[in-house]
């Protein structure tokens, strides 16, 4: 399946994907957010950034990344 995600506040990019591909592709927002969890003594600390990969070129420069998932 291909996925288009944009960026949150990236509003005129998620209205152009969107009326550009949406019949075609999901247009999705970004639903990450700002993620904390407890540490060994209860306080809250923030994760890292990124823990998977780098992140693509278009999503800095664009604010949106194509995504593919392999069929099952």
């Amino acid at each position: 399946m291909t996925c288009i995600v944009v960026k949150r506040g990236e509003f005129a990019h998620y209205d152009r994907l969107y009326r550009a591909f949406g019949d075609r592709v999901p247009v999705v927002w970004d639903r990450r957010r700002v993620m904390r969890r407890p540490d060994g003594d209860g306080n809250m600390n923030p994760r890292p950034r990124e823990r998977r990969s780098s992140l693509r070129t278009s999503w800095e420069a664009l604010g949106f990344v194509v995504t593919h998932s392999p069929a099952s």
